[in-house]
């Protein structure tokens, strides 16, 4: 996954900078943390199983977790389960 420059805690992210840039910053956290649940659940549920003759192996065992991150991140860009947004909210009430 890859991880913008963010503050050290989320209470840095109310605290310091311009408005806009806060909220900005806040919504790209909330993003990673709704690709990073997602990426997880997505582990939990499985991919699809490859045929042993075309694929499988120690090769897609070591890629598989790149494949559900960007599952994961057009889940999100697509409009997600919503956490993004309950995420941000709560960054605004620290």
């Amino acid at each position: 996954m890859e991880v913008s420059n963010i503050s050290s805690s989320p209470r840095d992210l109310v605290k310091s900078g311009d408005k806009n840039d806060r909220q900005k910053e806040r919504q790209d956290v909330a993003k990673n943390l709704e690709i990073a649940f997602i990426s997880e659940m997505l582990s939990f549920v499985g991919m699809k199983e490859i045929s042993e003759d075309f694929g499988g192996g120690v090769g897609e065992s070591q890629f598989q977790s790149f494949l559900r991150e960007q599952h994961a991140k057009l889940i999100v860009e697509k409009g997600g389960l919503g956490l993004a947004e309950q995420f941000a909210n709560s960054l605004v009430d620290m």
